[in-house]
């Protein structure tokens, strides 16, 4: 009877086991968002009569239980979907560490066949040793005696020097097992990771071949976009070439995948955010409370944008410094002077800390390839102010004791805060300035729009046309979204107070519809590599500038004219007299559309009186001290202006000129 029991109880076991038919799949699609990815896998299995257990097996651990989707072709019931983990199987090694360990165990075999041949040469000499011959009584004639020694000299020799070949090949050999191992753990990681499963009831009225569809989410996957802008010159459309960033480390991999790319990020809270009370006190709002998203261990290389929290203006040369889990730093970057950072993300990177005088500190978890960070001034007690400026001192003695931000202190110490920024910013700020005067000219320009951008109501996708393989290893690997050939108007800007350089801008209309994201990008101008800048989206209106760039085609110089700049005293005022000269020269074969904007001082006190005593055809902005030209230089021609102000102060006191 028992037996019987037993038997029973094993068939039974084994009719469970072979209940769970599995399912032989390939990975079709993948759609990649920001962050995160949905795989497609596809397949087809023999359904018999009845209800049947259905086992996809072999997946990623980092499939999202909560968003699995299974569907089919045929005539059955899908009944009931369940994931679970398999520890025992661990998931299979993609062909790159296949190789590795082939190559590893093949190099192990050369290194136990060089021991052994090793081996023998040192039993031949230990052989040679002990029959060593060095005279004697041996019944050999004295020629005999000789020959052999000379054979046992001659024998010894040969194997020591087969035996230093033998120990110089191992060395070798086992140099380069080690590297294989290095590069092994690197593809491998030390963590052995499980194996996800997805385990699906159906259920069928008759035999029917079933076509499966497995739809799931995984977490350490996502793409950012770059672009490479050409120009050949002024003359001639901008190219655009739109490129994604892609990465995944799901432990999967895609193998000639259809592959399309979506804005979406399905990752993030989707919850509205509530306002609270804001509770108004003296200098600047403490820094946003909000959580830093999490850390996102498949991020390689950051770049973004860092600027003044209040203001909205890029900040220059902030510290960057790239930190570990303990709180190490590693690296470290500086902003340029239109804010922009970018810094590679070893395996140890963890976070970044953003320093600035002058400015509160933040650390923020890397959790994107694109982190732009808004930095808050911060509050320092001042109590007692000495500065000197142009040879001359000024003292404050005690100012009242207070939180005051450092562009106050700078202003109470007569220097001029000096910021860089951005000449789009100034462009744009000219536009919408309260006199009216129009400083951005209208341009017009067509956009070849590929036609194979999908738009969705909150998100846009680009389908990628041809096949794509992307290896579960972390590393970004490029893929070609799309070209376009834009029809844009271009203008050189300079301010040469600050930078006698000239920078052209592409300026193009209907940016909207080009389904683009803040990322960086690759200048090429005149067949020329001209360097890295980020497309920035934030801010931006009807006509987006693309920086292409310095372009020393374009000469400019400021120089001072000495003989308006004079000084004089008459009664109890001081009047100084300050003229410039703004000269430019187009050694270019085109003529250039040239955009030149300056300053003259604008008073805060009643008791400096400003007067601007020649503006050089210069459109005014009184209220902000702006004087812009806005003129067509022609090839291979010269232009000159001319500008000057006059200063009156109380002779006792003192205003810092240039």
């Amino acid at each position: 009877m028992r037996l019987r029991l037993l038997i029973g109880l094993l068939l039974l076991q084994t009719a469970a086991l072979a209940a769970e038919k599995s399912v032989t799949t390939r990975i079709s699609a993948v759609k990649v968002f920001l962050s995160g990815a949905e795989v497609t896998r596809t397949g087809k299995v023999d359904l018999l009569r009845g209800t049947s257990t259905l086992l996809f097996a072999g997946l990623s651990e980092e499939v999202d239980p909560a968003n699995i989707q299974v569907s089919g072709a045929g005539a059955f019931t899908i009944l009931g979907v369940q994931h679970r983990l398999n520890y025992m199987e661990e998931q299979q090694d993609r062909a790159e560490v296949t190789e590795l360990k082939a190559r590893i165990k093949a190099v192990e075999a050369d290194i136990n066949k060089e021991n052994s041949l090793l081996a023998v040469l040192e039993k031949e000499d230990a052989r040679l040793g002990k029959n060593d011959v060095v005279g004697g009584d041996q019944g050999l004639s004295l020629d005999a005696l000789s020959k052999v020694n000379e054979y046992l000299q001659a024998r010894q020799e040969t194997i020591a020097l087969k035996r230093l070949e033998r120990q110089a090949r191992i060395g070798e050999l086992n140099e380069q097992v080690n590297k294989l191992r290095l590069q092994l753990n690197q593809l491998q990681g030390k963590k052995a990771r499980a194996t996800s499963e997805v385990v699906v009831e159906v259920s069928a009225n008759a035999p029917v071949e079933a076509g499966l569809t497995l739809k799931y989410m995984v977490r350490s996957a996502g793409w950012s976009p770059s672009y490479d802008i050409r120009v050949a010159d002024i003359t001639r459309p901008l190219q655009l070439t739109y490129k994604a960033q892609v990465y995944q480390s799901t432990g999967e991999e895609w193998p000639n995948v259809e592959l399309s790319l979506s804005s979406g990020e399905p990752a993030r809270d989707a919850i509205m955010p509530e306002l609270s009370p804001w509770r108004l006190d003296f200098g600047y709002p403490a820094a946003a409370t909000a959580a830093s998203p999490a850390y996102n261990a498949s991020v390689r290389d950051v770049r973004g944008i860092i600027r003044d929290a209040v203001s909205g203006e890029p900040l220059p040369f902030v510290s960057v410094a790239l930190l570990d889990a303990n709180g190490t730093t590693l690296n470290g970057a500086v902003s340029n002077v239109d804010g922009y950072y970018a810094i590679a993300i070893p395996t140890a990177g963890r976070s970044l800390r953003f320093t600035y005088i002058g400015y509160q500190a933040q650390n923020l978890s890397i959790y994107n390839g694109t982190m732009n960070v808004n930095m808050a001034p911060d509050q320092v007690q001042l109590k007692e102010v000495m500065v000197a400026s142009g040879g001359a001192p000024a003292s404050f003695g005690n100012v009242n004791s207070g939180l005051v931000n450092v562009q106050e202190i700078q202003r109470m110490a007569g220097v001029t805060a000096f910021r860089p920024k951005r000449i789009r910013r100034q462009k744009i700020a000219f536009g919408e300035d309260e006199e009216g005067v129009d400083m951005v000219e209208n341009v017009t320009a067509t956009t070849a729009i590929s036609a194979a951008t999908v738009q969705r109501t909150t998100t846009f996708e680009f389908p990628i046309s041809v096949p794509y393989t992307i290896p579960s290893d972390g590393q970004n690997h490029q893929v070609g979204v799309q070209e376009q050939e834009i029809r844009s108007t271009y203008r050189y800007y300079c301010t040469p107070k600050l930078d006698l350089d000239a920078f052209l801008f592409a300026e193009v209309t209907g940016w909207e519809g080009l389904s683009l994201l803040a990322g960086p990008a690759y200048i090429y101008f005149e067949g020329t590599y001209v360097g890295e800048s980020l497309l920035d989206l934030g801010g931006v209106g009807d006509t987006l500038d693309i920086s292409l760039g310095r372009d020393r085609g374009v000469s400019v110089q400021r120089t001072k004219r000495k003989e308006f700049s004079q000084r004089q005293v008459i009664g109890g005022k001081r009047t100084e007299r300050v003229g410039w000269t703004i000269a430019v020269r187009n050694n270019k074969p085109q003529a250039v559309d040239l955009t030149i904007t300056d300053q003259y001082p604008v008073a805060v006190r009643s008791e400096i009186e400003v007067k601007l005593d020649e503006n050089g055809e210069a459109a005014v902005n009184e209220k902000k001290g702006f004087l812009t030209w806005k003129t067509t230089v022609e090839p291979r021609t010269n232009r000159k202006w001319d500008f000057g102000y006059s200063v009156k102060v109380p002779k006792e006191r003192f205003v810092v000129l240039e």
